[in-house]
């Protein structure tokens, strides 16, 4: 006559079994992994009254594909577009594709979805309508790759040691950036900037310079005189470079 099994005796098998099932998944989980993707493409550009983010996953022949563009009216202070239309043409190669965006998604961020037609390297024109008038983006020389491993292939390493600052923030606090001032261009130039840019650490003087939309350099500057509300810059910024201007001194500061 077979002999039952204890309850004590099935709980172990259980709890073992389970064990070995539990140390197997990795390797399953693995196995099913998605593929590497690559990195977010961004472009930054200004006219004198708005901020255009652009930001997208590199695009891929063929496959769909989603541009955010973070819209921000620039002034006294950053703030985020409410209302207005977005077209957007992409021409590759005698072909063009268009979308647009009625509304944003969310103040400030509109979602435009397109499909590239070919590889190669693209024209991206950016028009948006609103109260304050007609503003035209042109961004030129934009990749498309034949697959997402080409895109990969030609990915460089992201810079280190700057700071990062979402754009979401930027339209929540009081903050502004704005382009280094250049006096007397040429050989003699004289390059200013507001002192609210200035932050002091330590024995140094420093400013937030903007690398991308969303990344700054804490980077070291030499001044001299006082020019009422600017300060001359002798060493440290070129001519061309953005600023923080307002909100520097709430800035994160590297670790």
């Amino acid at each position: 006559m077979r002999q039952a099994v204890r309850p004590r005796t099935l709980a172990l098998f259980v709890a073992a079994f389970s064990r070995f099932a539990v140390r197997r998944v990795p390797a399953q989980t693995q196995a099913t992994s998605s593929p590497a993707q690559p990195r977010a493409d961004t472009r930054t550009l200004y006219t004198r009254t708005t901020e255009l983010f652009a930001e997208w996953r590199p695009f891929i022949v063929g496959e769909p594909t989603r541009l955010t563009a973070h819209l921000t009216q620039i002034g006294d202070r950053f703030r985020p577009y409410t209302e207005a239309r977005i077209t957007l043409t992409l021409a590759i190669e005698g072909s063009t594709v268009n979308a647009a965006a009625d509304a944003p998604e969310r103040p400030g961020v509109f979602r435009l979805n397109l499909t590239a037609p070919k590889e190669g390297l693209a024209r991206v024109v950016i028009d948006v309508e609103s109260s304050p008038g007609r503003q035209h983006f042109v961004l030129e020389d934009v990749p498309v790759y034949a697959s997402a491993r080409a895109a990969l292939a030609k990915e460089v390493p992201e810079e280190a040691g700057l700071i990062s600052y979402p754009k979401e923030r930027s339209w929540e606090e009081q903050f502004s950036t704005a382009p280094v001032t250049v006096h007397f261009p040429g050989a003699g130039a004289i390059l200013t900037v507001p002192t609210t840019a200035l932050v002091r650490v330590g024995d140094t003087v420093r400013v937030y310079v903007q690398r991308t939309a969303e990344r700054f350099e804490l980077r070291e500057v030499k001044t001299r005189r006082t020019i009422g509300t600017a300060i001359e810059i002798v060493n440290g910024l070129r001519e061309g470079e953005r600023v923080v201007v307002i909100g520097a001194d709430k800035m994160p500061r590297p670790d």
